[in-house]
């Protein structure tokens, strides 16, 4: 392949981004296209994922000692559940990469009880979309289909979370 071959390949769909980028509006019931995501940075995005599950079990179990009772088992279980994700997640991307992700542990820090069972809350849901847009991304069907299982995940324990929050006030 020649310079100027390769060339009119980078430029093949430019009209299209620059009509984006112009704010040009699409014809009506053209959606939007998605557009895979690069492979290095796929392993990026499940890097962040993995450090991601790891400070949620941290947290999760800091959080349980707060509590007493159901609060307590519902956050233990929420913790285990994150470091089985972590586990998961850096099998799948030493399968990808031949290295193992280890990313620094940070602790979290647990204010208040209602106030971090709040962050709790809204980091799980925050994670639900994380991982549905990067189910939607991603060039490879195992991990997409592992996206979109814990995309579900977490979108149920924010609502185990909403619910224990809402106890907290009865």
């Amino acid at each position: 392949m020649d310079i100027d071959e390769s060339i009119r390949e980078s430029l093949a769909g430019f009209a299209a981004v620059w009509q984006r980028v112009a704010g040009a509006e699409r014809p009506a019931g053209q959606a939007e296209e998605t557009a895979p995501i690069p492979r290095f940075r796929e392993e990026q995005a499940m890097e962040s994922f993995i450090q991601a599950e790891l400070c949620a079990a941290a947290f999760d179990k800091a959080l349980a000692r707060m509590f007493q009772s159901k609060g307590r088992a519902v956050l233990l279980a929420q913790a285990e559940d994150a470091m089985r994700r972590a586990r998961r997640l850096r099998a799948e991307y030493f399968i990808r990469t031949g290295v193992t992700c280890t990313p620094e542990n940070h602790g979290p820090s647990v204010g208040g009880k209602l106030a971090s069972l709040r962050e709790a809350m809204l980091r799980e849901a925050r994670l639900a979309q994380d991982y549905t847009q990067a189910a939607a991304q991603t060039t490879a069907p195992e991990t997409q289909t592992l996206y979109a299982e814990y995309a579900a995940g977490s979108a149920a324990r924010a609502q185990a979370l909403r619910r224990l929050l809402v106890d907290c006030f009865f």
